[in-house]
């Protein structure tokens, strides 16, 4: 099974270099937190952060061994799964591809005059 992770431009260089890290992750209404890697088995689980820098990476790991980390079913989309998967687990599968990157230049767009841009023209 293909699934997905969103991550920002130095967690992905992190991943990389030292493998997933087991995280907390607060999965109930009570509050209860439980620790793994997060992943959902569609991209469009993740909402990117605007100001860029967005990194989807995608690791193939066999849907018998995501057996008993299937969080829950997203009440807005309920077609996506969520699962909190052992970073050990994950690690063992090898390390994720880049799937899609979003990056933010610095200074892009600092010399480009925006001040007349939505301006409806009279």
């Amino acid at each position: 099974m293909r699934l997905f992770q969103l991550v920002r431009d130095s967690t992905a260089e992190a991943i990389l270099k030292d493998g997933f890290q087991d995280l907390p992750f607060e999965v109930t209404e009570e509050g209860q937190q439980f620790l793994g890697v997060k992943f959902f088995d569609s991209p469009d689980g993740w909402n990117p952060e605007i100001k860029g820098g967005n990194i989807l990476r995608a690791i193939e790991i066999p849907e018998d061994a995501l057996s008993g980390h299937e969080v829950l079913a997203m009440e807005d989309e309920p077609e996506i799964r969520e699962f909190l998967v052992p970073s050990s687990l994950v690690n063992s599968y090898g390390p994720p591809v880049v799937e899609d990157a979003d990056i933010n230049w610095p200074g892009l767009l600092e010399d480009i005059y925006t001040d007349d841009i939505g301006d409806d023209p009279e």
